[in-house]
């Protein structure tokens, strides 16, 4: 049995997820059952690399992390699931050398097959403009995540359900809306993902 590693960066994310997996609360912010472990980081690159990186320090390594969360999209269906293909940094930028992408954190990350594969750009803020064209996903944590995978030699996967389209008004109009803001139904994802380590 592979020894899996789930993270969510916010309170709300990570316990519905935990509740449906039913995983019990063995520390502050670690839930857990047989071997699927759940971490709540809180928001941001440098929570989630502080919080995730102790967690490594005094536990087994996992065989993957799931990174789980509401994300941003330029062009996604609000309400929809998207499974991550890569990861970039949106504000690493050195000038005619390197642009979203340093020299670890660059791996493939494992997809879902079942859903769409998009790249997603991690920011220290919420994104609500973008020079990218393409069709990609933003978020404040994954980055940080695929580091840390890199460094480590541990595979990575990010599911993301799409929160907004570039626009915090809508974020907040959305915090009602249950299709958007239900987490439960990554369970069938993340099984998916399971199958085919």
């Amino acid at each position: 049995m592979k020894n899996i590693l789930l993270h969510c960066a916010m309170e709300k994310e990570g316990k519905q997820i935990a509740e449906k997996l039913g995983l019990k609360c063995i520390d502050k912010n670690i839930y857990r059952l047989e071997n699927k472990t759940l971490i709540i980081t809180g928001i941001g690159k440098q929570k989630t690399a502080i919080e995730v990186t102790k967690y490594l320090e005094n536990n087994q390594k996992p065989d993957i992390i799931i990174n789980i969360g509401y994300a941003g999209s330029t062009n996604q269906k609000i309400g929809s699931w998207v499974s991550i293909s890569k990861s970039y940094n949106l504000e690493w930028n050195i000038p005619d050398e390197e642009k979203y992408s340093m020299d670890v954190g660059n791996q493939e990350l494992i997809t879902s097959k079942n859903i769409k594969n998009l790249p997603c750009y991690s920011a220290e803020s919420f994104v609500t403009s973008t020079d990218i064209k393409e069709d990609v996903i933003f978020d404040m944590e994954l980055h940080s995540l695929a580091i840390i995978c890199d460094m480590y030699n541990i595979k990575l996967a990010s599911l993301k359900k799409i929160s907004d389209n570039l626009s915090i008004k809508n974020y907040y109009e959305n915090l009602e809306s249950k299709n958007v803001f239900e987490l439960e139904s990554s369970t069938d994802l993340i099984e998916n993902i399971e199958k085919n380590l």
